[in-house]
């Protein structure tokens, strides 16, 4: 079924809601990460509403097959619902959590995180932008995105000054749009966005606010303890420009700072950099959904088993809201646990969650106030396999000496699975102080020196790309425009291009580059005609597809304008 055109409405001061063009597409998408199964609900196909129960045995007699537990992470209801509804009740939560989560997305990252959210069946989310094509771009419902107009340019760039004065002027009418749009059944915001940008960095402080604002006038109580942040740091390898660390270092010490005074909770930092070196190679696309992805998996992990009995010992809602509110950071981590012959496997599974974390923030284990840890396995492993228990006790010992003696709340639960899973959840920790100064002394990567007058590119070949990224970069940041990348196909050119200049001729390739893309990513078209007709002795007609394919475009374009001149 075909979108109907998107409409924007002018709301005060210049705001724009964009409030029509939902679609009957299906929006969900398969649970990659997280791949357990769950015998509880088997009776019923994942939709049992008995999820008080104490896993009655008439339940597990009846069971006819496997449950799939991907399939109850899958929110099921439809995306289309009544709007006069949705503005008085909101519109619902399909997670089967113990808390009732609403998000609020800002940037272009924050946009994409509440996006991977929203397809786990949270669907109190609201993304806000001042860039109307990052928020085109997110497959939530048109009704639940918010864009303010930021000045004469119509975005913010990496400029968070600009960001912070748009949200400033817009703050009643975000205050209003979750009033109307998320109801009263809520009983935790959390507010999402990304570090190095300038519309998210420059008004999650603003956002915060606002989300306690409303967590008042639903009537929740210590509103500092109902209200945290998931923030992303950049990459380093991936970005290669000052400002963006400059913003990052700016708004994360703050955030830190907010955290450990108890000012929100919990603060998730998730750390691009890590995840870059411990996934090196990974292309961009698959990185940043593959995180979001990932972060939203784990979070939700806790909040639904959380919901859910065990035969054996429950991570209850109060543990999982006890390390919720502590405030401080929060990290999160999974380990998949195949050898059980090894006493000490489950107890290393609990180590490497800490180690391997996706966020920022183990530095100092010793600061934790509470955590938690749930092991989940097939119930023939439980019942065959001898000192199990025994060695999940001693992996919980062990999660409490690392982590200073916190409270350690311990979950068991029955899957089919041949094998063991185990995840961990710290709270209360404070700031990571190493990545802060990582950030404050500017650690990111790019070029020593721009040599304008050294050896011709074509004789540096391994800098071509890392210079063009710096370029892109510095380009953006004098643009004070959206971020923009450089595609596949365009790197492959750059490499393969015989440069007669030095970098001088690259920069100035770039910043035409950047003049002729509207989008976020530079596609061969934007190159300038020379590169993409240059009679190269490599012969690269037969190695570029893609270069033949856009000199075809350009061709085709030139001898239409020839045949429009003629009439």
């Amino acid at each position: 079924m075909a979108k109907r055109p998107v409409k924007y409405e002018k709301g005060a001061e210049g705001a724009s809601v964009i409030s029509t063009g939902t679609s009957k597409d299906d929006h969900t998408q398969p649970f990659q990460e997280v791949e357990d199964r769950y015998p509880c609900f088997g009776k019923s196909g994942g939709n049992c509403s008995r999820t008080d129960c104490s896993y009655m045995p008439e339940c597990l007699a009846e069971q006819q097959y496997d449950f799939d537990f991907d399939a109850w992470l899958k929110p099921s209801s439809d995306l289309e619902q009544d709007e006069s509804q949705m503005e008085e009740t909101g519109p619902g939560d399909d997670s089967i959590g113990s808390i009732r989560y609403a998000w609020i997305g800002a940037g272009q990252c924050g946009g994409r995180l509440v996006k991977s959210f929203y397809d786990l069946g949270y669907k109190n989310v609201l993304a806000v932008n001042t860039t109307r094509r990052d928020l085109d771009a997110l497959d939530i419902p048109q009704s639940q995105k918010f864009l303010m107009e930021a000045g004469r340019r119509g975005y913010t760039g990496r400029d968070m000054d600009k960001a912070a004065k748009a949200v400033q002027r817009h703050k009643h009418d975000i205050l209003h749009f979750t009033r109307q749009k998320f109801g009263t059944e809520v009983d935790h915001i959390m507010v999402c966005f990304g570090a190095g940008g300038g519309a998210g960095g420059g008004s999650v402080v603003e956002l915060i606010e606002i989300a306690k604002k409303y967590a008042r006038y639903i009537g929740l109580k210590n509103v500092s303890k109902k209200v945290g942040v998931i923030m992303t740091l950049p990459a380093s390898c991936r970005v290669g420009s000052p400002l963006v660390a400059q913003n990052a270092c700016k708004i994360a010490t703050r955030l830190s700072q907010m955290a450990m005074a108890g000012d929100i909770s919990p603060l998730l930092i998730v750390d691009n950099d890590k995840i870059n070196k411990m996934h090196p190679g990974m292309p961009i696309g698959p990185f940043w959904s593959g995180i979001n992805n990932r972060v939203a998996n784990l979070f939700t992990v806790f909040n639904r088993f959380s919901n859910l009995s065990s035969p054996y010992t429950c991570f209850d809602p109060a543990d999982y809201q006890s390390i919720i509110e502590t405030g401080g950071c929060l990290i999160m981590g999974l380990t998949d646990v195949k050898r059980l012959d090894d006493k000490l496997a489950i107890s290393r599974a609990v180590e490497n969650n800490l180690q391997k974390t996706l966020f920022a923030g183990e530095e100092d284990l010793s600061s934790a106030k509470v955590g938690g840890c749930i092991v989940i396995g097939a119930d023939e492993l439980m019942a065959n396999i001898k000192g199990l228990q025994d060695n999940i006790n001693y992996a919980f010992d062990v999660l409490s000496q690392v982590t200073g003696q916190a409270t350690i709340h311990r979950g068991i639960y029955e899957d089919n699975q041949d094998f063991l899973k185990v995840y961990t959840i710290i709270g209360g920790l404070d700031g990571p102080a190493a990545r802060l100064e990582e950030l404050s002394t500017n650690g990111y990567s790019q070029p020593k020196a721009v040599n304008t007058e050294g050896l011709p590119l074509q004789q540096r070949k391994e800098d071509i790309i890392t210079l063009a990224e710096y370029f892109i970069a510095k380009q953006t940041d004098i643009d004070s425009g959206p971020a923009k990348t450089l595609s596949s196909d365009v790197k492959e050119i750059l490499l393969n291009y015989s440069w007669p200049g030095n970098d001088k001729e690259l920069a100035d390739t770039i910043k035409y580059a950047c003049e002729m893309t509207d989008g976020p990513e530079v596609q061969p078209e934007a190159l300038p005609v020379e590169i993409i007709f240059a009679d190269d002795e490599t012969n690269l007609r037969h190695r570029l597809p893609a270069l033949d394919e856009v000199r075809l475009r350009l061709i085709s374009k030139l001898y239409d304008a020839f045949l429009e001149s003629l009439s």
